[in-house]
Order: structure tokens, then sequence, then C-alpha cells
């Protein structure tokens, strides 16, 4: 390696640690890596359930990202199916397979006893002297990913923290706004129900009288509630939909779907879920649960009071349900917002 590849290596390995969430990271990587190595090709997968998750993919038209949404066999690959992940995870070490394009070597991401991805590179060129470059990048990736992690997740629960939810209903308001603008240049008017696509929504999850289980039982009995709680979540939900333990016994979920009954649905489902655990020592658990639809005019906050409403509104009657704000509003339970003129006396 010359003193100029040298200079470029500790470039890229200056700016993988300037990231500070997972995307930014695995997109420096991969676009990193492909122009260091001169590659054809580079893609990066998250293994999960025997899957192959395709999370970024570097070629020469460009970089893609897929959309959570995205279901079909190139970004969703069972590892059974596909013979280099599958001799990856047997072997335990890269597997280099001939292509149209040239080799394909696929390389395993570990993490302690078993493999949580895949690197993949094509390339036309004899990439066999470049292995433990890319080792290195990989080991590198895994350590500060483990950093990153660390610092977006709740310690007790392992779901997604209050810091980290600010950041993604950042990125999410944002992104509709771009969309909403990209669809007004484009002169077609946005149609926010209807158009076959799907929304996001946000919905608070608070336990019912969890002060009482602390008071009875022990504070080690409701930080397992909460613990038994934030797994009851992840198997209710989808993989791409964002779990947060917002504070206390509080948590939040952002996710997609395309109406209104349909979220109410999801969130009920969750509901149910809860509400026929047996908790030991304590039994039966169960939540109230407030939602809205994220729009994109609007700001973070007042999304997050709307919802609340919702569920104080639930509290308040009987507790135990899923409220939606937008319901709420249609049939004058809670007042319209947008009726009135803040605090600011007109006359």
């Amino acid at each position: 390696m010359n003193e100029l590849d040298h200079d470029k290596l500790l470039e890229s390995i200056a700016r993988l640690t300037e990231k500070r969430n997972r995307l930014s990271l695995e997109i420096c990587l991969t676009q990193t890596m492909f122009d260091l190595l001169a590659v054809e090709e580079i893609a990066l997968y998250r293994c999960e359930a025997d899957q192959a998750n395709l999370l970024v993919r570097v070629d020469h038209e460009g970089c893609q990202v897929p959309s959570d949404d995205l279901d079909d066999l190139e970004t969703m690959i069972p590892v059974a199916t596909d013979a280099g992940f599958l001799a990856c995870v047997q072997e335990q070490q890269v597997v280099v397979e001939p292509t149209a394009q040239g080799n394909r070597h696929t390389f395993p991401i570990p993490r302690h006893d078993k493999l949580i991805g895949f690197l993949r590179l094509v390339a036309s060129r004899d990439l066999r002297e470049d292995h433990r470059l890319v080792e290195g990048f990989v080991q590198i990736y895994w350590n500060y990913l483990k950093l990153i992690e660390d610092n977006e997740r709740d310690k007790l629960t392992g779901l997604l923290n209050r810091k980290t939810f600010d950041d993604k209903l950042l990125e999410i308001l944002h992104a509709s706004r771009r969309s909403a603008q990209a669809k007004l240049r484009r002169e077609q008017p946005e149609r926010r129900e209807g158009d076959g696509g799907k929304h996001y929504w946000l919905a608070v999850l608070d336990i019912d009288h969890f002060k009482r289980i602390n008071d009875t039982y022990g504070h080690l009995y409701g930080d397992e509630v909460l613990i038994l709680m934030a797994n009851i979540m992840r198997s209710s939900f989808r993989r791409a939909d964002l779990l947060f333990r917002y504070g206390g016994e509080e948590f939040v979920v952002v996710f997609k779907t395309r109406a209104l009954e349909d979220a109410h649905n999801v969130l009920e489902r969750f509901r149910q879920n809860l509400e026929r655990y047996h908790f030991p020592q304590v039994g039966q658990v169960t939540a109230s649960v407030g939602f809205i639809q994220i729009l994109d005019l609007e700001v973070a906050a007042e999304l997050i009071t709307r919802a609340d409403k919702a569920l104080y509104y639930a509290k308040e009657h009987g507790r135990n349900q899923v409220c939606s704000y937008e319901k709420l509003i249609a049939n004058g339970a809670l007042a319209d917002p947008d009726d009135h003129f803040g605090d600011i006396e007109l006359f």
C-alpha cells in the first residue's frame, strides 16, 4: 500500500468514526469501501431469523437504501436459499463464488457466537489480497456499531431511548415534508387517504396502575414488568416498527399503515396480547394507548401533546383501551385545537 492509499485509508476511518447513528454508519462503510477497493458492487445485510435483510447496496449507479416496507426477493433473502450466505454461516469464514461480473466475496459479521450480518462484494479483479483489509473494516464497523447501539437504547428494556425517539421523529417529519414538496413540484395534489400509500402513526402506551405495582411488589418486580412489556411489544409489532421507552412506564411506537382503522387494529392486537399475558407474582397487567397520525406539517412537540391527550382520555374513561386522537376530535370527545386561537383573547 503506497502513501496515497495510506492517506485514503486514514480518511476513511476518520469518516466512519464521525457517524452518530446506525444508518449513516452503514452508508459510510459501504460507500467508503466501494471507493477504496474499486469493486463493482458492495452490499451490507443484517441477519435476522435465518434471513438476510439488505441494509445498503452501493454500485456504479449509486447508493440504495431499501424502504422498511419493501418486501421482495432482492432485499429479504432466506439464508438457506443462497449458497454464499449458507456457506458463510456454516464455515464462519469468507466465501468466494464466481459470477458474471467477476468473483463474489461474502464476509461474515460475527457477534460473539452468532452472525449478525454479511458484507458482500463483487469485483472483476482479484480481491484476495484485500481480504484482511475488508475484515478490518468489518471489525471497526462492529465495534462502533456497538457504541452507537448502547447510546441509542434504554439500558433496562433494550428498546430505543428518548433521545433516539426525538431524532427519529424529526427524520420522519423532514422526510414527509420533502415527499409532500416533491408531489407539489410534480403538480400532483397530496392525498392523505385513499391513494394506496401508507402513513406514519405515533402511539403512546402507558402501563395502568404502575405505581401500585411498585408499591405492592417492589421495584424489582416493577422493573421485570417493564422488561416483559418490552418483550411483548417486540412480539406484537413488526420488525420495521420503531419501539421506544419514552420514560418511566410510558412507551412509544411509530409505525406505518394505510388507514386509521388499520392503525387501531395493530394497537388493539398489542393491547390484547398484554392483557392475556400472566406476569410472575403480579398477574395481569394492562396498558392504555393514545395514538395519532403523523402529518408532514406537524411539529414534534404537538404530536406528542395530542397523542397524550388521547392517552389521558383512555385513562380517564376506564383504562385498558386504545383511543385515536382523530376519532375523539371527530365525535366531540376532545376539543378541536383548530377551532381556537390559543390563549389570546381577541375581544
